[in-house]
């Protein structure tokens, strides 16, 4: 397990599943690096009524600018315990309640 610090020096676990679940094939080493910068240096950082527990952190990255992709990591927030549940690049991405409604 790392533990990365988000931008308000707190602590988030990065478990080796979840790392292995978010990489996929692609190289765990660069998805961390990206993760802990995102964490750290976060352009945003949403919740919402819908999902206390869930944070949503994203940063706009210069490569992605032309196509307007950013990069996401999901924690969750139990207290003092922080956990990165999902990170992935996206456009525009939206809170969804569980009926589809933004």
């Amino acid at each position: 397990m790392t533990v990365l610090m988000d931008f308000r020096d707190r602590s988030i676990r990065l478990t080796k599943e979840r790392q292995k679940h978010i990489a996929n094939e692609d190289d765990p080493a660069e998805w961390k690096r990206e993760i802990g910068e995102a964490l750290k240096n976060p352009d945003e950082v949403h919740e919402t009524l819908h999902h206390p527990e869930l944070r949503l952190f994203y940063r706009i990255y210069a490569k992605f600018v032309d196509q307007d992709r950013q990069f996401y990591v999901m924690v969750k927030v139990r207290g003092f315990d922080m956990l990165v549940i999902s990170a992935f690049y996206g456009n525009g991405f939206t809170w969804k309640d569980s009926d589809g409604k933004a």
